[in-house]
Parts: structure tokens; C-alpha cells; sequence
């Protein structure tokens, strides 16, 4: 850090600009009898430093030069001595723990008994004593203190899940971001990427169909941070899995790691960002049922707003005289247009309206149930979803060809204690999903709203056939929403894990062992019923017999087809962990050592396609940190990919991270900031999806 660097800290309305080095190191000298501070400051403001070891007051630093001649500067505020003692509530002495003056900088620390000493001025009502992981107290001072430290639950349980593991947020100095399930289940939506759009900073996400069952929004961290597959890598309890195979009920936590520092340990899939989801699990205490259901009206947003037909006459027109050229319709044709006085010779469709509904329904209902003792802990979900299209139907029909999804979920998570420090933890999750919808593709339905214009040709003629034109052959939007036949799309994902914690303290305090084995497959059969539909000119009715006229356009209708397709795969994944974590008075170490590998097969594909596709990695990580206040981290990835030749399929992704809590510091005395940290990381990631320049 340069000298030359500014900082800039306020005291109500008071301004102290001080070189940021002084600032820094000023608690970390031991004594001291004057000093200087280079700054602006307002007049009759004067300042001191105090002989007390790390105290820093605002009333009483002296600054050589400012107040020469003012007698007023240099008067000394009588003190008094306070000594005290800090146990936490087990009465175990407290290292480290900030003590200050209300409203200002001045302040101490606990050494390594709990004892401190602090000259405050007389007349000084409270002192503040604040520690990571208890409450804020405030006491009243008197000349021998003992201060018993409660401990904050909420603070205490603060922690975040980060690569591999978890870390206390406070602690932690790589760029992630946090959403509890509370949030996300605000959104009514059946695709949990759906759900995270505007929750967290960093986070992009581009929704490009509403049609059930691929709603889904493709998720961006950060925008686009390499070539070819840009998606983050999604872990779900530690497994990499789809983010829209889970729902929303069942996720307690997100995390979104987004720099290089967060995601080295995930190596050369880290470089787009993880998002890390931890599912609920029981607690003690009696069963606890919960049943949640919503209801939402869809609709659909920002279609197109289409010309009439009389205005595109109108258009066509006007093109055709400033190109020299006759125009087209007289202006008793043009009448027709506008007054739908002959619909089918002279048409004006709105292709929107004829195609979808202006609303439908959609249902999310969810039945928990969650408890356990000591020993033995449960959480269970089932869920029903059904999701109603926009498509519009021929009632004529014998089969349904709106696009509807019908989805079953089913989760759950036991964990047993063995022993007191052992513990086996089981994971069942699966969806079924079943699906129908048009013989033709949304965009395909999308794509014929659009070409086709207003006056081209009737949605359907007078005898019910749809409408259509040479130049256009089977392009008819409300024939292929309603005549083309339809589909059913079945899909079934079960996702099994099993893990294990061991906790080593017997041989080392703070050692503790880690296993996971998981198995994930998925299956989807497409049974298509799709047909080639009749389409006819209308030419006006016979003169003679009042019959109507058509001119065939297309082949006449055939009956409804059949295929099948049925495609599956799955993944296995091996994970074996060492941790670290202790410590030493004021000083705190953990450390990590992991070895992973993931094994997938494409069970549809060809013999060449069939072969195991594999990966296989070590990660670790260190961190240390001193009194609450100087972080730092290492972590590493050293990971193999099978997408890669021989010989070059290993790489390393190193990163590192420092961090400064400020706020905990002595001098910091601005009340209204209750933390800030600075931090600095640097890292290497990488991207081994395939991708084609």
C-alpha cells in the first residue's frame, strides 16, 4: 500500500483524512507518546494519541503545527484508569475482544488472559465490548470491570458454503454472494433458474421461452467468461447437477462463487462461476409439517403488435404508388379490410390471438415434514406442479395439444450419529415429469406467426380446414398449433448420495474426515404423434349453387404417426476429504485436501459414444487468520479431463486472497458502519467443456 494513498473516515460530522499507512499500522504499535497525522482537519478540532497501548482517540490527538497558537489545543481531558476482565459464557477468558468508547475510536483489546486496561475520559459513562460470534454489550464503566460475553446464535450459525466446504462468512475473501430459500421462494416458478434473476449482484439470467417444461433461463455469472459452454458449473449438496432438477421447497442455501480465488478449487470448470445449493435437512425436536400451495395466472409478455389488415393494405399500397407502380387494392377492398365485412375473402387475422390464449394457470404445491432426535434426523418433501400453456386447442380433437407439464418431486435427507463423532448422512431425490405438446416446435409456431401477414389467408375456412396460400405451403400458425398432432415428452431423474463425517479429535484436535459417493440417472421418452394436415384456398362461393369454392394447396390429411425415442444417461461421483480446523489464542489455521473424480456415460449413444467419460481432480485450501481482522487464503485445483489428449489432460489453477477487516480494528469508531473489509485475490481458472471457434 503507498504511502501516498488517501483514506477518508468520519466522525458524525467531523473529517479526518489521514495517509492510509498510518491508519493501518496504528494499532499495531505498542506504545506511544505523540504522534503526527498529515491531514485537513476543521479549526478547533484537536487530536492526540494516548500512551495506552492500541487506544486511538478523536477529542485528544495533538497535531504539530495546526494549533500553535491556540492555548485551547493543547489542554488535556482528565482521564481515569479502567481495568477489567472478558470471559465468555463457559467463564473461559476472552482473547482479542474489542473494547471502545461509544461514538468514538478510542479503544482497546483483550490480551491473551482477558485483561485489559483502557484511560478513558472522566465522565465516560459505558464502554462497548464487541467479539466475531457475540453479542454487542454495552456496560457501565467502573474502575475494575468483569464482562461476561453472550454468545449470538445467529452470528455464531453465519456461515456460507464455499468450495468444498464452509467458512465463516465474515472470513471469508473470495467474491460470493448469498440468498436464502425464503427469497427465492417469492418467485412462483417451476424452474429454479427462473428464480435467482435479480436476487444477487453478478448474476445474469436470459429467459428465451415460456413454454412448460423449458422455461428455464440460461444463468450467467458475471456475463460470458470463456469460449464455447458458458453455463456455471451447479453443485447440489456437493454433486454436480442440473439447476432445474430440484425444487425450490427443498433448498435451504445458495451461494454463487464468482472470482477466481472462490472457484480455483473446481479447477477447469470453475472459470464461468458455481453455484453452490445445499438442500434442508432435519433438526431436533418434534415433527414439523408443512404444507405450502400456490397458484399464478401466466400470461404472455412483449408480443409482437401487428398491422391490421386494412393497415397493411393501406401500406402495401402507399409502397406500390411512390415506386411508380398501380396500387393493388381499390378502395371499396380496402372497406372490406377494415369493416370484417368478408372475413374470408378479404381477412385480417391477428395470428397472436388466434394462436394463444390470453392467460392460463399454473399450480405449485409442496408437503414437508421435518424433526428428529440427537441421534437420528429427517427432512421429507413431495411436491405436484402442473404448468397450463398458452396454445389454443380444436375442440373437433380427440387428443390435447396444448403444451402442459405435469412434474412429481420427491426429496429426502436423513442423517444418523452413529457415535458422537460419526456421522452418516443418506440423499434420495427424483422427478418425474410428464409432458405433452403441438406436433410443431414452439419457435417453429413463432416463426409462422411472424411471416405470415394479416390479409394472406383466413385462420380457417368456412368448412373448418385451416387456411393457406401456395407462396406458404403448411405454414398456417393455427394449423400447426391444432392440426400437426401432438407429443408426449416423459422424464424421470433419480439422484442418490451417501456420505460419512468422522471426526478425528482423538488423534489431532480439529481433524476430520469426509466421504461422498452419489449416483444420478436420467431417462426421457419422446413418443411423437405428429400428421400432415389439409390446407385450402378459399375462392368465394359458386355463382350458380351458392356452394363454396377452394383451390387444394396441400396433400390431403393424413392420420396421426408414430415414433419413439427414448435416450438416459448417468454419473457416478467419489469425493474423499481431509480437514482442518483449530485455534491457537488469537490465531486460527484450517486447512483442506480433497480427491474427486466423476465418471458419466450417455447410455443412448453408439458403442463409440457409450465409453465413460471421466474426470478426476485434488483441491485444497488454507486460510489463516489473526484476531478477527488479517485474512489470508490459498487455494489450489490440479484437475483431469478426458476431453484433452494424453499427456496434457492435467492442469493446475492456483489462487490466493488476502483480507482486512477494518471494522474490526481499535480506531474504527463509526457506529454506522458496523463492517468493512478490504480484500485482494488473484487466481487462475480454466474451461474444459467442448467448443467449436
Amino acid at each position: 500500500m503507498k504511502k501516498s494513498k488517501i483514506v477518508q473516515m468520519y466522525w458524525g460530522r467531523r473529517q479526518f483524512t489521514a495517509s492510509a499507512v498510518a491508519v493501518a499500522f496504528l494499532s499495531l504499535l505498542p506504545t506511544w507518546e505523540s504522534g503526527a497525522v498529515y491531514g485537513s482537519l476543521p479549526a478547533k478540532t484537536s487530536f492526540a494519541f494516548t500512551g495506552n497501548p492500541g487506544s486511538f482517540e478523536k477529542e485528544n490527538l495533538f497535531i504539530p503545527g495546526f494549533y500553535e497558537n491556540d492555548s485551547e489545543g493543547l489542554q488535556q481531558t482528565k482521564k481515569i484508569t479502567v481495568k477489567g476482565y472478558v470471559a465468555d459464557e463457559k467463564g473461559e477468558p476472552m482473547i482479542g475482544v474489542n473494547i471502545r468508547i461509544p461514538g468514538t475510536g478510542t479503544g482497546t483489546t483483550t490480551d491473551l488472559d482477558g485483561n485489559f486496561v483502557l484511560l478513558v475520559p472522566e465522565g465516560t459513562k459505558k464502554l462497548l465490548f464487541t467479539s466475531v460470534g457475540y453479542k454487542d454489550m454495552e456496560v457501565v464503566v467502573k474502575p475494575e470491570m468483569e464482562v461476561k460475553m453472550e454468545v449470538d446464535a445467529q452470528a455464531m450459525e453465519e456461515v456460507v458454503v464455499v468450495g468444498y466446504g464452509k467458512q465463516k462468512k465474515v472470513s471469508v475473501t473470495g467474491a460470493l454472494s448469498t440468498i436464502a430459500s425464503e427469497e427465492v421462494l417469492k418467485v412462483s416458478t417451476p424452474s429454479l433458474s427462473n428464480a435467482l434473476a435479480g436476487q444477487m449482484p453478478g448474476i445474469i439470467s436470459r429467459q428465451t421461452s415460456g413454454e412448460p417444461g423449458y422455461d428455464q433461463a440460461q444463468v450467467y455469472i458475471r456475463g460470458i467468461a470463456s469460449f464455447g459452454n458458458n453455463n456455471p458449473l451447479v453443485l447440489i449438496d456437493g454433486v454436480e447437477r442440473d439447476l432445474n432438477q430440484i425444487n425450490a421447497q427443498e433448498v435451504e442455501s445458495f451461494t454463487i462463487l464468482k472470482d477466481a480465488s472462490a472457484t480455483a478449487v473446481y479447477g477447469a470448470r470453475g472459470a464461468n462461476g458455481v453455484i453452490l445449493i445445499t438442500t434442508k435437512r432435519g433438526v431436533t425436536g418434534k415433527p414439523h409439517i408443512t404444507f405450502r400451495a400456490e397458484a399464478a395466472v401466466l400470461q404472455a409478455l412483449r408480443l409482437p403488435k401487428y398491422v391490421n389488415g386494412f393497415e397493411y393494405a393501406s401500406l402495401m399500397n402507399e409502397a406500390l404508388r411512390f415506386s411508380g407502380q398501380q396500387e393493388r387494392w381499390t378502395p371499396e377492398e380496402l372497406q372490406k379490410y377494415a369493416d370484417g365485412s368478408d372475413p374470408y375473402l378479404y381477412p385480417s387475422v391477428d395470428w397472436a390471438d388466434e394462436v394463444l390464449h390470453k392467460t392460463s394457470w399454473q399450480t405449485i404445491n409442496n408437503l414437508s415434514v421435518t424433526g428428529g432426535t440427537d441421534i437420528f434426523k429427517y427432512y421429507m418433501n413431495v411436491g405436484f406442479t402442473l404448468q397450463d400453456g398458452l396454445y389454443r386447442e380444436d375442440p373437433s380433437n380427440k387428443y390435447n395439444t396444448n403444451a402442459n407439464v405435469k412434474r412429481y418431486n420427491f426429496r429426502s435427507n436423513i442423517d444418523v450419529a452413529l457415535a458422537k463423532n460419526f456421522t452418516l448422512q443418506l440423499g434420495l431425490g427424483g422427478i418425474i415429469q410428464n409432458g405433452n405438446y403441438p406436433g410443431f416446435s414452439s419457435p417453429d409456431i413463432f416463426q409462422a406467426m411472424q411471416m405470415i401477414s394479416p390479409i394472406a389467408y383466413p385462420a380457417r375456412n368456412p368448412d373448418g380446414t385451416p387456411g393457406g396460400a401456395q407462396a406458404y405451403v403448411g405454414f398456417n400458425p393455427w394449423g400447426r398449433v391444432t392440426q400437426s398432432g401432438y407429443s408426449t415428452q416423459d422424464r424421470t431423474t433419480l439422484q442418490a448420495s451417501f456420505g460419512a463425517n468422522w471426526e478425528l479429535d482423538f488423534l489431532l484436535k480439529g481433524l476430520s474426515l469426509r466421504g461422498l459417493f452419489s449416483y444420478d440417472r436420467y431417462t426421457q421418452t419422446n413418443n411423437v404423434r405428429i400428421k400432415e394436415f389439409e390446407v385450402k384456398r378459399y375462392l368465394g362461393k359458386d355463382p350458380e349453387t351458392g356452394e363454396d369454392l377452394y383451390s387444394p394447396v396441400f396433400r390431403e390429411e393424413k392420420p396421426l404417426g408414430y415414433e419413439r425415442e427414448n435416450s438416459a444417461n448417468r454419473a457416478i461421483y467419489l469425493e474423499a476429504q481431509v480437514n482442518y480446523n483449530r485455534t491457537f489464542g488469537m490465531h486460527n489455521i484450517t486447512g483442506m485436501l480433497l480427491f474427486n473424480q466423476r465418471e458419466y456415460v450417455d447410455l443412448n449413444a453408439d458403442s463409440r459414444g457409450n465409453i465413460p467419460y471421466r474426470r478426476r481432480g485434488f483441491a485444497g485450501r488454507i486460510t489463516y487468520s489473526i484476531a478477527d481482522k488479517y485474512l489470508l487464503e490459498g487455494n489450489f485445483g490440479y484437475n483431469g479431463s478426458e476431453n484433452f489428449p494424453k499427456g496434457k489432460r492435467f492442469g493446475f489453477f492456483p489462487s490466493g486472497s488476502l483480507g482486512w477487516i477494518v471494522s474490526n480494528e481499535n480506531f474504527w469508531g463509526i457506529d454506522a458502519i458496523n463492517r468493512l473489509k478490504l480484500r485482494v485475490s488473484y487466481g487462475k481458472v480454466g474451461n474444459d467443456l467442448e467448443f467449436n471457434l
